[in-house]
C-alpha cells in the first residue's frame, strides 16, 4: 500500500513538473514575443496588413534676390486606381477604360491593362491640368482616385537653368539647385494608407497625413542680371564660334553670386529632351588650366612677401628663357620690364622670375590661401577642386609653369573668388548662392550671411595689385577691350591657354581657352567678373574674345545697380521728353505698337511708369532702377512696346517692356 502511494506522489510530482517546465515554456516565449520583440512585430504585422502609397507635397518656389520666381511648382491633378477594388465590385473594366480614354491622354489598350493589374493601386496618369468637368467624370467612377501634385514649372524656362537644374516626376531634385536642397525644398508627402485582409485585398483607402508644403529658397541671383550676362556670354560663343563658356558675376565684398551662366544650356521644362552634357554646372563642375590669369595672384603673392616693388625691373630675355632643358617663350621680345608692366604686357618669362625668387613653398602657400585645390564651400553638386600637387612635390620647371597657368587646374568659381579677394581689400569670402529659406507663408527661417574665410593679403597690396591691373585694361595692356567706352575704371587679366591634347599628348596648337577676370569700378567694387571661352575659332585671345563679354557685363549692369561715371543718371536716359507708347495684342497673338494718348512725360518724376520705348535695354533698366521698380524683359535692342501706359502709377503691377 505504501508502495502504491509512493508511486502515486511521484507521479503528481511528475505531472506538476511538467505543467510548471510547459507553462513557463508558454510564459517566456509570450515574455519574448510582448516584451521583448512587441514593437518590432508589431511593426511587421503592420506592413504586413496596411500598405502605404505617398504623394508628394507641394514643392518650395526658387526665387531670385528681388524675389521673382525662378521655379514653381503649380498644382495639378495625378489619377489613380484601386485595381482589386473594382474586381471586388464587378466593375465593368472595359467600359471604365474607354471612359478614361476620353478625358486622359492615355489609350484605351493602356488603361485596359493598368486597371486588370493585381496591384491593389497603379497610376493611371500623373500631373494633369484638368477641367472641372473631367474632375467630375472620374470623380463618379468607382475604383478610380485623384490627388493634387506639384508639378514643377520654370517660367524663364533656359534662364539660368544649370544652375537650377530640375525635378523628376516625384518633385524629387535631380540636379543643380534643385538636387542640393531637395530636402528643404520638397516638404512632407501626402500619406495614403490602405487596410488589407488577410487574402492581401484592399479594404479601404484614406489619407493619413496632411501634405506641409516645402520651404521657398531666395537666391543671390539677380534675374536681370542672370539675362544680361547669359545674352553677353551667347554673342560671343556665337560670334566667336566657341565650344562652350562659362560667366559669373560676383558681388565682392559679401561674396554673393549675381550672376551665373554657362553654355551649352537647355530648358529643364524639358530636360529629357537633352543630354547630360549640357545639364552640367560648367562654373563648378569643370577644371582647366587658366593660364595668365594667374599672373595676378603671382603678383599679389610677390608683392605681400616684399619681395618686389611695382617699378622694379627684371630682364625678360628678349623673349626667350632656358631653364633646365625646357625654353620658354614670350610672344614679344621683352627686354627689360617692370613688374608692373609684367603684368601688363603679361610676359610669362618675367613671371617666371618673380616666381624664382618667391620660391615653391611660399607660391603653394599664397595659392592655397586665395583658394585653389580647394573646394570653394559654394554648396552645388559636383564641384570640382581643381589640381595642385603640395609644394614640396613642385619641379623648378612646375613652378615655372604654374607662374604663367600652366601645370595646375582651377573652376571657374575659384578664380572669381580669388580676385574678389584682391577687389575687396584681401580678404577671401565663401561664395554664396543662397540668401535665406522661407516658409511658404513668408516667414524667414533661415539667413546666410556672408563669410569670411580668412584675409589672404593686406589693403596696401591689394591697392598696389588694383593699379596694376588697371593698366592691363588701359592703352598698351592685353585687356584694353574690357573698358572701352565705359567710363569706369576696370581692374583685371586677360588669360589665354593652350589645352592638353588627349589623344597626341602634350598641348594643342590648335585649342585654346581665352578668359577675363577682372572687376568694376576699380576703386570701390561692385562686380567681379569671370568670362571664359572654350575653344572659341576665331579671336584666340582672352583680350579679343572674353574681355568685351566682361566690359557689355559691366556697362549694363552697374547702372542697374545705381551705380554711374559720374554719380548721375546719363542725359539720354533721363534727357528730353518723349511721346508715350503702350503694347497692344493683335488678334493672332503678335504684338503691334500703338500711340497713346498725346502729351510728353515728366522723366523725372519716380512715382510714375516712364516711357520705355526707343530706348537701349542698358537704359530702361536704368530707368526702372531709378524709380525702384521691377520690370520684365522680353527679347533684345530696342524697347518696342510695354505692358503699362506710361505716365501710370508705380505698384499698378509689373511692366513687361518687349524688345526688338
Amino acid at each position: 500500500m505504501k508502495n502504491e502511494r509512493d508511486a502515486l506522489k511521484i507521479r503528481i510530482i511528475f505531472v506538476s513538473v511538467i505543467f510548471v517546465l510547459f507553462y513557463g515554456v508558454i510564459f517566456s516565449r509570450a515574455f519574448q514575443l510582448q516584451i521583448i520583440e512587441g514593437e518590432s512585430l508589431e511593426e511587421k504585422a503592420g506592413r504586413q496588413h496596411v500598405r502605404t502609397h505617398t504623394v508628394p507635397s507641394k514643392r518650395g518656389a526658387i526665387l531670385d534676390r528681388n524675389l521673382n520666381e525662378l521655379a514653381v511648382s503649380l498644382e495639378v491633378d495625378s489619377i489613380f486606381a484601386h485595381p482589386r477594388e473594382m474586381e471586388d465590385n464587378s466593375i465593368d473594366k472595359v467600359s471604365v477604360a474607354k471612359i478614361l480614354s476620353e478625358v486622359l491622354p492615355v489609350k484605351k489598350s493602356i488603361l485596359s491593362k493598368s486597371l486588370s493589374s493585381k496591384k491593389g493601386f497603379v497610376w493611371l496618369k500623373r500631373q494633369l491640368d484638368l477641367g472641372a468637368e473631367d474632375r467630375t467624370t472620374l470623380s463618379g467612377l468607382k475604383g478610380i482616385g485623384m490627388v493634387k501634385e506639384g508639378r514643377r514649372f520654370y517660367p524663364s524656362d533656359s534662364l539660368a537653368a544649370n544652375l537650377m537644374g530640375f525635378t523628376g516626376i516625384d518633385s524629387n531634385g535631380l540636379e543643380g539647385i534643385e538636387l542640393h536642397f531637395d530636402e528643404d525644398l520638397k516638404g512632407t508627402p501626402i500619406v495614403m494608407k490602405a487596410d488589407k485582409d488577410a487574402k492581401g485585398n484592399l479594404l479601404l483607402f484614406e489619407d493619413l497625413e496632411e501634405s506641409v508644403q516645402g520651404m521657398d529658397l531666395v537666391l543671390t541671383i539677380d534675374k536681370n542680371i542672370q539675362y544680361i550676362a547669359e545674352k553677353a556670354l551667347k554673342d560671343a560663343v556665337d560670334k566667336f564660334e566657341a565650344v562652350a563658356g562659362t560667366v559669373i558675376v560676383m558681388e565682392p565684398k559679401s561674396g554673393e553670386i549675381l550672376a551665373m551662366a554657362t553654355l551649352p544650356t537647355f530648358n529643364p521644362n524639358e530636360f529629357s529632351e537633352h543630354s547630360p552634357y549640357e545639364w552640367r554646372n560648367r562654373a563648378v563642375t569643370d577644371s582647366f588650366e587658366p593660364g595668365s590669369t594667374m599672373k595676378a595672384f603671382l603678383l599679389a603673392s610677390v608683392l605681400e612677401d616684399g619681395l618686389f616693388d611695382t617699378d622694379d625691373i627684371l630682364y625678360c630675355e628678349n623673349g626667350k628663357y632656358d631653364v633646365y632643358d625646357r625654353t620658354f617663350h614670350d610672344t614679344k621680345e621683352h627686354g627689360w620690364l617692370s613688374v608692373g608692366n609684367i603684368i601688363k604686357n603679361s610676359s610669362n618669362i618675367g613671371a617666371i622670375k618673380m616666381s624664382e625668387k618667391l620660391g615653391r613653398r611660399r607660391f603653394h602657400s599664397y595659392l592655397k590661401d586665395f583658394g585653389f585645390g580647394y573646394k570653394t564651400g559654394i554648396g552645388l553638386p559636383g564641384e570640382s577642386k581643381g589640381v595642385m600637387a603640395q609644394g614640396k612635390k613642385w619641379s623648378e620647371i612646375k613652378r615655372n609653369t604654374i607662374s604663367f597657368g600652366q601645370g595646375i587646374s582651377v573652376t571657374s568659381i575659384q578664380l572669381v573668388t580669388a580676385i574678389s579677394a584682391i577687389a575687396n581689400g584681401g580678404y577671401l569670402m565663401e561664395p554664396r548662392i543662397v540668401k535665406e529659406l522661407r516658409t511658404s507663408s513668408g516667414i524667414v527661417a533661415s539667413k546666410y550671411n556672408p563669410l569670411v574665410r580668412r584675409r589672404v593679403i593686406s589693403e596696401e597690396t591689394s591697392k598696389e595689385v588694383t593699379e596694376v591691373l588697371k593698366s592691363v585694361v588701359a592703352p598698351g595692356g592685353t585687356g584694353v577691350r574690357a573698358s572701352e567706352g565705359l567710363g569706369f575704371a576696370v581692374a583685371g587679366k586677360t588669360g589665354t591657354a593652350q589645352k592638353v591634347d588627349p589623344e597626341k599628348g602634350g598641348y594643342s596648337k590648335d585649342n585654346f581657352l581665352v578668359s577675363f577676370l577682372g572687376f568694376a569700378p576699380a576703386d570701390d567694387p561692385r562686380l567681379a567678373i569671370f568670362v571664359m571661352l572654350d575653344e572659341p575659332k576665331t579671336g584666340v585671345a582672352g583680350g579679343i574674345a572674353a574681355a568685351p563679354v566682361f566690359r557689355e557685363i559691366v556697362k549694363e549692369t552697374l547702372p542697374y545697380l545705381g551705380v554711374f561715371p559720374e554719380g548721375l543718371p546719363s542725359e539720354e536716359v533721363l534727357g528730353e521728353a518723349t511721346p508715350r507708347f503702350v503694347k497692344r495684342d493683335t488678334v493672332d497673338g503678335s504684338r503691334s505698337v500703338k500711340k497713346a494718348d498725346s502729351g510728353t512725360v515728366d522723366a523725372t518724376s519716380t512715382d510714375t511708369v516712364p516711357d520705355f520705348t526707343g530706348k537701349t535695354m542698358r537704359s530702361a533698366l536704368l530707368l526702372a532702377r531709378v524709380r525702384s521698380m521691377d520690370i520684365d524683359i522680353e527679347g533684345s535692342g530696342r524697347a518696342v512696346s510695354q505692358s503699362l501706359v506710361a505716365g501710370s502709377k508705380i505698384g499698378d503691377g509689373n511692366v513687361t517692356v518687349v524688345f526688338h
